[in-house]
């Protein structure tokens, strides 16, 4: 395999990095762990409440906690947001897992990225918020995910989901809880005989394989790989991922499937639930990506693949660049793609504003420069 030719980083890039070089400084990359995830996490959520205030989200989208018991006795929290104005309507639901590293993130920072979804698409967004390094360690987050993933399933009512359209998805580690809780819920439907739970599911580019488990064997050339081409890439170069992998721990084999999805076999993989991949090439997380796209087709699974050539991790997070907008609309239209009955059909409904509102419906559409991803600081 060789998909080195998406590696080089784009014209595009390069002309927004000169004009704006102050979004590749990592001037916290040297601070203690916990200080950078405060730091970030702080960052994040103001950005967040800036835009649910500044786009109107917070007249348009409710929220509501819920406090979920985990297998290790202690809690997390599950964010769900609904449109407002579809009241007790029952919707589809969209599971969703954070980006960050296993290390960013919290129920503040995603406000802004669930309460633009569920407006966009007339949907449930239900964010499960799992625990981060350096606080837990190992296959704590997974324990979350999948914990978090069956409350959802055992309260669809309360929620008000439609329980035959759950979609499951996230962005970079997110994606990775994503494919884990979706290959475990495959197997419970297949030791059960009883049908699997998850109509789609969206990989943004994703963290697939731990570093120490990675393939090699399966590339024509290491240099070409791309941990080793991208290796230096902005947002999530070589030491940040080394950072990410150590706090994780060593008490996990790296090549357990659980922490690595993409290393299962493809006939473990058959009956998978459709799946969307959009993934970066500048980016040392492409290969795996692509590599599990490729074993997801072999094993008969309907895929959606997006490559954005030569655009680094995360990139949607520049609200400046030009392929932000159009990251906005394939993450809409593979939303639309999972939610889809067997017929393909998409039904475009718009989203539902009050007459006062409507000249607002602009601010928050698919095609405005909305941040919908992790931020380059935390990817």
């Amino acid at each position: 395999m060789d998909f080195s030719r998406w590696g080089q980083p784009s014209k595009e890039w390069l002309a927004f990095v000169a004009a704006n070089p102050e979004v590749v400084a990592r001037p916290d990359d040297d601070l203690p762990p916990l200080v950078q995830q405060e730091k970030i996490n702080i960052a994040r959520a103001t950005v967040s409440k800036t835009l649910v205030t500044a786009t109107a989200l917070d007249k348009l989208v409710v929220t509501q906690d819920h406090v979920v018991p985990t297998r290790d006795g202690s809690s997390i929290t599950v964010r769900s947001y609904r449109p407002i104005l579809l009241g007790s309507q029952t919707l589809p639901a969209y599971v969703y897992y954070h980006g960050g590293g296993y290390m960013f993130g919290g129920a503040e920072t995603e406000v802004f990225n669930c309460s633009w979804m569920a407006h966009a698409l007339s949907i449930s967004v239900v964010h499960v918020v799992y625990r981060h390094t350096p606080q837990v360690s190992g296959l704590t987050p997974w324990h979350d995910a999948l914990d978090g993933f069956e409350w959802v399933t055992a309260h669809t009512e309360s929620l008000g989901v439609d329980p035959s359209r759950l979609m499951v998805g996230g962005l970079s580690a997110g994606a990775n809880l994503t494919a884990s809780v979706v290959q475990s819920e495959l197997r419970r439907a297949r030791e059960t005989g009883s049908p699997c739970r998850v109509k789609g599911q969206i990989l943004g580019i994703p963290n697939l394989v731990q570093s120490k488990a990675f393939p090699w064997h399966l590339f024509a050339d290491k240099e070409k790989v791309s941990i080793v081409q991208c290796a230096d890439a902005a947002v999530i170069p070589k030491h940040r991922i080394k950072l990410f992998t150590e706090l994780l721990g060593n008490d996990v084999d790296h090549a357990d499937q659980t922490w690595s999805p993409a290393l299962a076999e493809e006939d473990d993989l058959r009956g998978m639930p459709p799946t969307a991949f959009l993934i970066s090439g500048w980016d040392p997380l492409r290969d795996e990506s692509l590599w599990y796209a490729g074993k997801l087709k072999n094993a008969g699974v309907r895929t959606k693949v997006h490559i954005f050539p030569g655009l680094p991790h995360a990139f949607s997070s520049f609200r400046k660049l030009p392929s932000h907008r159009r990251w906005n609309e394939v993450l809409l239209d593979s939303l639309r793609w999972a939610m889809a009955d067997d017929d393909g059909w998409i039904v475009e409904w718009p989203p539902v504003m009050p007459p006062a509102m409507e000249g607002a419906a602009a601010v928050t559409s698919s095609t405005q420069p909305v941040t919908t991803g992790v931020t380059p600081a935390n990817a």
